[in-house]
């Protein structure tokens, strides 16, 4: 039962040795006498055993020492069994190893079972050392117990248990001191527990956050023995969970200071779940208000429900995100916008429901219609301004328009409200604009559109055809009489009149900005036609506006391109017949009209600003014409150059001067700048006299042109630095047979010559105008009496026959004046 065998050998050399027939039945022997050969035994022995066991047996026989060797030995159907091989030896009188016996035992089912347990011991180490939670007991005084075994990946574990502390006694967190001292009580009454959470301390000052739960242990005779439990390390968790509730708690925040609710909808109950703050937002109790569609439409206001439906119906078709804005009724009966953003709620692919949020911005949207109000309304009048006015008409050719003819645009300018506002002061220019728009606002049908587009501009569109019938004009005459009349104001009486354009949509633009232009070609034209009137629109206004434009465009290509060129008139000495001077005059050839009349296209260039650029390139290229004449030795002459007064009030021209006359090299003294009296309207005296100051310190010489044309000053001929007066051709134009001219013309001259400046008359085309001129004692001439302007190749040429023909007759006046002193 014991599965032991006996067995016995009398020799180190004996080959055979006695085996009891136990020993015989473990190795499956045939032993008819019990004697069985050594080596039959030792070849069923495992191989790395089997030398070892050998070894043994020879020291027993040799030292006479015993031994036991675990072995596996090998049955004869190949099966293995663990045995523990013994052997004694027996000596002789003479202390002689006589015999060696000992027994073979058979502990395969104990070697089993510890090798069952070692394994039950290492998967609990694997499993212990390897889990996030851990084991623990305690005894009866409730310390925790060390584990018996060292486990890897518990050091947390041995260090808390090797100290023998209760847990109470360990090094906690202040805040947990409160939950302790309860979680003590709770051992001490031998109550078990579950998941109990505190911070451990560390020595150097480390917190683990420790999840543990426990039950009692009582032994058979319910003495209690202590706990067992297990723990988790879960400060990671805590961690996470701090996180988690403090961003739970900034998006609640959140959603109340940004005034958000959230909405969710199944779609397989069909049922929607409101937040709490939603309910809020519209001033709704959670437990007497159901949203439900039935419920919630009546709070909708316009078709704003079924928008949203409609935007919802698109969400669950694509799975896209979408977001609009909507306006709803609070409880408290005032508007409410929302901005709402709904998705899809997908599960395992497929679409469950619906989930959005809708926020609060009634206080952005009132902002931004305070800002549209502002943004689009006129202060000062309350109409609506230029901006709105371009919107609404561009709005007004987005849908059909009337085709009655009534639909209209009218332009409405104030006649001498400039007058009004210089003389009366900017308040009564404001009353005055309140005033009219109040006139506009009576007499215009509540659907017209009225709007204050510039400082005294005002435009209307009448957006349906006139109810009583009246044609466009007969409207604007109308304003115009009911605008004409004397205005009592606080400050004064004022008096103004109104000018109007009126263009027919569609008619007379099918596009907004077609349609503005037209009315303001007509508003145009009623000015010119002598103001206080209205003007239809005709299709030759744009015809004319049309080529002005082509000619302004064609002439900027020009500058750009060079397509300018520079004549010359010379300037002629009365006295001595010498050619002084040239006058510089552009010329511009039209790339399809051919030769263009100054008196065309410089109105154009000073309406466009053109006038400038223009000038600028007349003085460079005056300037460096008369440079290269000088370098090719001809005499030193004055260039004059026209300035537009554009000129001197748009820069620094005394600096444009000076860099022109330092890049071409020529001397100053030589360049007379012609400016003409139109100079000193509408601008300060300072800015002239500042840039004629700076020009004279220069040394050129300033002329003024044109002189008694238009608005003639003595005043500043005394005060201003010019050198020469220029006369107009008019004064010069008939003064052979017009007595009254001669006069006037007498006058001028004596008058600048008493100023100190020298005089040149230009326009004189006859050889008796040139006569007369020099029987004045005027100085200096220019006209087609001597020369035509031409090109810069001929002006040369020209000069130099002016005083060749000169020359010839002075001599032909010296022949006869020496002929009168013979005969005397």
């Amino acid at each position: 039962m014991a599965r032991v065998a006996y067995w016995e050998s009398y020799s180190a050399a004996a080959t055979d040795f006695w085996m009891s027939p136990d020993f015989a039945a473990l190795y499956d022997f045939e032993t008819p006498n019990a004697a069985a050969p050594i080596a039959a035994p030792r070849d069923r022995d495992r191989t790395d055993d089997r030398d070892d066991l050998q070894a043994h047996y020879a020291a027993c026989w040799t030292e006479g020492r015993p031994f036991a060797v675990e072995t596996k030995l090998l049955k004869s159907d190949g099966s293995q069994f663990d045995c523990v091989v013994h052997g004694e030896p027996e000596f002789d009188a003479d202390g002689q190893v006589q015999r060696v016996f000992g027994i073979v035992r058979d502990v395969t089912p104990e070697t089993s079972a510890l090798r069952q347990l070692a394994d039950s011991k290492q998967r609990l180490a694997d499993f212990v050392g390897t889990a996030s939670d851990w084991c623990w007991e305690s005894g009866p005084d409730h310390r925790l117990l060390p584990h018996p075994d060292s486990i890897d990946g518990n050091a947390a574990l041995q260090t808390v248990a090797s100290g023998g502390k209760a847990r109470w006694e360990l090094s906690c967190a202040p805040e947990d001191e409160g939950a302790m001292a309860l979680h003590r009580a709770d051992m001490e009454a031998h109550r078990a527990f579950r998941d109990f959470v505190y911070t451990s301390i560390g020595d150097d000052g480390s917190r683990i956050s420790i999840s543990t739960s426990g039950k009692p242990i009582f032994a058979d005779n319910g003495t209690f023995l202590g706990y067992r439990g297990t723990a988790s390390d879960i400060t990671q968790l805590e961690v996470a969970r701090t996180l988690l509730d403090q961003r739970t708690r900034a998006l609640e925040e959140a959603h109340r200071l940004g005034k958000i609710g959230t909405w969710h909808h199944r779609l397989d109950t069909g049922r929607t779940v409101w937040s709490p703050d939603l309910y809020q937002l519209l001033g709704l109790e959670p437990d007497a208000f159901e949203p439900t569609y039935e419920n919630t439409t009546s709070y909708f206001l316009g078709d704003d429900a079924q928008r949203l439906l409609k935007l919802q119906d698109r969400v669950l078709r694509t799975s896209k995100t979408e977001a609009t804005d909507i306006r709803v009724l609070h409880t408290d009966g005032a508007p409410r916008d929302l901005a709402i953003i709904c998705k899809a709620e997908i599960a395992n692919g497929q679409i469950v429901g619906l989930v959005g949020t809708a926020q609060d911005v009634t206080e952005r949207k009132e902002a931004e219609r305070r800002l549209e109000r502002l943004a689009y309304t006129d202060p000062l009048t309350g109409l609506a301004n230029r901006a709105l006015f371009k919107r609404r008409l561009a709005e007004l050719f987005e849908a059909p328009l009337s085709e009655h003819g009534h639909t209209a645009l009218y332009l409405i300018d104030l006649d001498r409200f400039k007058e009004v506002n210089d003389s009366l002061g900017h308040s009564t220019g404001d009353s005055l604009l309140i005033h009219v728009a109040g006139v506009l606002r009576r007499e215009l049908d509540p659907q017209a559109f009225i709007a204050r587009i510039g400082g005294d501009e005002f435009a209307v569109l009448t957006l349906s055809p006139n109810p009583s019938g009246e044609a466009p004009t007969a409207l604007a005459d109308r304003l115009i009489a009911k605008l004409s009349v004397p205005v009592e104001l606080t400050e004064g009486e004022a008096c103004i009149g109104a000018t109007i354009g009126i263009a027919l949509l569609p008619e007379h633009g099918a596009t907004a900005e077609k349609a503005s232009r037209n009315a303001d070609l007509a508003l145009y034209m009623a000015k010119e036609a002598g103001r206080g009137r209205a003007q239809l629109f005709e299709p030759m206004y744009a015809e004319a506006v049309d080529q002005k434009l082509d000619l302004g465009r064609r002439l900027r290509h020009a500058v750009d391109s060079g397509g300018l060129n520079t004549h010359y008139q010379p300037q002629i000495d009365l006295k001595t017949g010498r050619v002084i001077g040239f006058e510089a005059l552009l010329r511009w050839s039209h790339p399809e009209r051919g030769p263009i009349s100054p008196s065309e296209f410089i109105p154009i260039a000073e309406s466009t600003g053109l006038i400038v650029d223009l000038g600028h390139w007349v003085l460079r290229d005056a300037c460096r014409q008369m440079r290269d004449w000088l370098d090719a030795g001809l005499p030193a002459r004055s260039i004059s150059v026209n300035v537009s007064p554009a000129q001197i009030w748009n820069g620094d021209f005394e600096k444009v001067v000076a860099t022109v006359l330092a890049d071409t090299g020529l001397p100053p003294e030589l360049l007379c700048l012609e400016l003409t009296e139109n100079l000193f309207v509408d601008h300060t005296k300072q800015k002239v006299s500042t840039t004629l100051a700076a020009l004279s310190k220069l040394g050129i010489r300033l002329a003024l042109d044109d002189f008694g044309s238009g608005y003639s000053s003595l005043g500043y001929l005394t005060r201003l630095p010019f050198n020469r007066l220029k006369i107009d051709r008019s004064f010069v134009d008939g003064i052979a047979t017009v007595p009254e001219k001669r006069k006037l013309l007498g006058g001028i001259i004596a008058l600048s010559h008493g100023l100190g400046m020298s005089v040149v008359a230009e326009g004189a085309e006859l050889q008796a105008e040139v006569d007369l001129l020099a029987a004045f004692d005027c100085d200096f001439v220019q006209g087609y009496a001597f020369s035509k302007p031409v090109g810069a190749d001929q002006a040369a040429v020209v000069a130099a026959g002016i005083e060749r023909d000169a020359g010839r007759g002075r001599e032909r006046w010296n022949a006869r004046h020496e002929g009168r002193c013979s005969d005397i």
